[in-house]
């Protein structure tokens, strides 16, 4: 199972996308910065986002939903994990891309994980700070942090950060 929960489930919280990235991509963000063309090398890719007010099954869902193709391999595992909490819950029946993150998982990147932060506060600052912590960087400022000046939602890292995202949420939990 790559869906990792941290607190009591509820439908409200945040959330990290982990995307890999197994070779060189060049990918716009649609309008983001004129249209401009990112290349992301092999790696991982963060995105750090959250859905309040019941919202976040839904978000995720749509996240995994692919406007151009079959869903991530990822859908049926929070399709079940979500079952497995009782919710009733139904991927969206089309997606058009709206967010940032809409261009990143409708690349080639493979969607490996997602964490849920669950809860009512706003945690986007805290994971994108902790990610840096960690080592990863920043794509662009503003990359899909319009809430956040000089903060990107959208960082890359050579390599997974499981293991000290782990350690930073307990830490942030405690």
């Amino acid at each position: 199972m790559s869906v990792y929960g941290h607190g009591r489930p509820q439908k409200s919280g945040a959330y990290l996308l982990e995307l890999r990235v197994t070779k060189e991509l060049e990918l716009a963000f649609g309008r983001f910065q004129g249209g401009r063309v990112f290349t992301l090398a092999p790696g991982r890719v963060y995105y750090v986002g959250s859905a309040l007010a019941g919202r976040l099954p839904g978000r995720l869902l749509r996240h995994t939903s692919r406007a151009g193709g079959p869903p991530h391999r990822m859908q049926g595992e929070l399709l079940a994990y979500f079952r497995n909490l009782g919710w009733t819950v139904r991927p969206p029946a089309r997606k058009t891309l709206h967010w940032h993150a809409d261009y990143l998982v409708e690349s080639p990147a493979e969607l490996a994980a997602v964490y849920l932060f669950y809860g009512d506060a706003p945690r986007e600052a805290f994971l994108e700070d902790a990610l840096r912590v960690l080592g990863a960087r920043p794509l662009a400022p503003g990359l899909g942090a319009g809430d956040r000046p000089g903060g990107s939602h959208m960082l890359w890292s050579p390599a997974p950060l499981a293991a000290g995202l782990q350690r930073a949420v307990g830490e942030y939990s405690s």
